[in-house]
């Protein structure tokens, strides 16, 4: 299968799909064991084959007895950077059975919106069962089924999620997809995301829908999902890091933590020691206008939490990401709130990029909001923008019109961009990179001189419980003194004549560690 010829259809069949060998796992929320493969067992079933092209087929199984026919539509549609670099618009999709290593979830046509594969279910006489075999590559895919559905595009037919695998959430907004989690095949090439699977219940965080009360909403309420970490203390010294995370347009509450597999990634970077325990909290962005969603966030949603949850109040113990539509958002915060987080993270943008002028004679004004002072002073700035991010050319124009702007006024920024589109697959990525590279990560670094010594301090920017560890190398006018030297309680101390140094611009290089990032002193 791996060198066979790639399909243009995109509804694709169970027929030739391998026979099931060991069964791993039935939910995305709450991996237990399947009913080894019975026709009667409801959900998905993950089962590895270790046979290509990815090693693991997902059975999806449900039970509709009024439904004469049954299909699912899932996010199981690819394509390559070779495959898009002549067909931009993905119109021949690369289908599940025709995957190879390096292929990337994306619709078809590619575009901001959810063109999906879809296929037929078949119906097992005895159980009334309805199933479909698909082989899928690593990662977390969503689907939704539907009843009775004549039309080819889905159009007036209505979604059901798996309700053998609900969402977590009861109360709030409801999920629009169910997901499936399907662990790598090294052998077949598919990619380690064990990052997107559940952790043991005992290092889990806790998820809460709740309700509270707003002036923009004309209900006088709204929705925001809370993620609080495993041994979550109201008690704790240090207050929590507090991370405002907000969807695309059109979805709700619940989008990030069901389709984002928010929870899933901030459990196991935690568990691998990658990240420090932070609140992560997920308005609901529909439920006020455009117009008023950053006073929502400065005014209402942060006191709420602050009120309610141990969270730090300062920038330096904040941060904000938004994608698509909030991703405008996130511009709209960065440079006109500046100074409210301190990490910021603008994904997949729509709009709200300061204009760039390119004049074609090298010389490339840019708007007075990239040279704002506060800029330079944010602890982190996050830019993502898929590869494929095409659909309109308004997210892509808009991420490489704030890279240029950012470049260009001497901003520092990390920049991500992946095989990938306005997809959900492609933003769960973005929120893996950003949190171990940005989000509250950011740490300062001083050098004192003696006699015969050189001390640094390195200090965590954000309130947190770790002390920065790794190594600092002193440096004179930019050439290295002796060896890095090992940092402990967040000090480092050389001693040497003050020859090595005498006249010369003293400096110290952090080198970061597992938890922060490095920074160095000012000369």
């Amino acid at each position: 299968m791996l060198n066979s010829p790639r399909r243009t259809v995109l509804a694709v069949t169970a027929t030739g799909v391998l026979v099931a060998a060991t069964v791993l796992t039935t939910s995305a929320n709450a991996e237990t064991s399947a009913a080894k493969g019975s026709a009667s067992a409801l959900g998905p079933t993950v089962t590895h084959t270790g046979r290509g092209p990815t090693g693991y087929q997902v059975t999806f199984r449900v039970k509709d007895a009024s439904a004469a026919s049954m299909r699912i539509r899932g996010t199981w549609t690819f394509a390559s950077s070779a495959s898009t670099s002549t067909d931009p618009t993905n119109a021949a999709a690369v289908t599940a059975a025709d995957w190879q290593p390096g292929d990337f979830p994306l619709q078809s046509p590619n575009q901001p919106s959810e063109n999906w594969a879809v296929a037929s279910m078949e119906q097992d006489a005895n159980s009334g069962v309805w199933s479909y075999t698909v082989p899928l590559p690593s990662g977390t895919f969503d689907y939704q089924f539907y009843a009775d559905c004549a039309s080819a595009t889905l159009s007036g037919c209505t979604a059901t999620t798996d309700p053998a695998n609900p969402a977590w959430n009861t109360t709030g907004s409801a999920a629009v997809y169910s997901q499936v989690y399907v662990p790598s095949d090294k052998k077949s090439g598919t990619a380690d995301q064990s990052w997107q699977a559940d952790v043991p219940a005992s290092r889990r965080g806790k998820l809460t829908d709740l309700s509270y009360p707003t002036a923009n909403a004309t209900s006088g309420s709204n929705q925001m999902a809370v993620y609080t970490p495993p041994g979550y203390d109201p008690e704790r010294s240090e207050p929590y890091p507090v991370f405002v995370l907000s969807h695309g347009g059109g979805e709700n509450e619940v989008a990030w933590s069901t389709r984002g597999r928010l929870e899933q990634i901030v459990d196991n970077l935690m568990a691998d020691g990658r990240m420090q325990p932070a609140v992560v909290v997920m308005p609901r962005g529909t439920g006020v206008s455009s117009a008023a969603y950053t006073a929502e966030i400065t005014d209402t949603v942060l006191p709420y939490v602050e009120q309610h949850y141990h969270v730090g109040t300062s920038a330096a113990d904040r941060a904000f990401a938004g994608t698509s539509a909030y991703g405008t958002q996130a511009n709209n915060l960065l440079f006109k709130d500046t100074t409210t987080f301190g990490y910021y993270g603008v994904w997949s943008p729509a709009a709200g990029a300061p204009a760039v002028t390119v004049t074609g004679t090298g010389n490339t004004p840019i708007d007075s909001a990239y040279t704002a002072d506060d800029l330079k002073k944010v602890l982190g700035i996050h830019l993502a923008i898929g590869q494929q991010d095409t659909g309109g050319n308004a997210p892509m124009m808009t991420a490489t019109t704030e890279r240029e702007g950012l470049i260009n006024a001497g901003v520092p920024f990390t920049y991500y961009s992946a095989g990938g589109g306005h997809t959900w697959s492609f933003w769960q990525n973005t929120l893996y990179d950003f949190l171990t590279r940005v989000g509250f990560r950011a740490t300062t670094t001083a050098v004192t001189t003696g006699s015969d010594k050189l001390t640094a301090t390195v200090a965590a920017a954000t309130t947190e419980p770790a002390t920065p560890s790794g190594t600092v190398q002193f440096q004179a006018d930019g050439v290295d003194i002796g060896k890095p030297v090992k940092l402990h309680g967040g000090t480092a101390v050389l001693q040497a004549g003050a020859s090595a140094w005498s006249g010369k611009t003293v400096t110290a290089v952090y080198g970061g560690d597992d938890l922060y990032n490095g920074s160095t002193s000012a000369g």
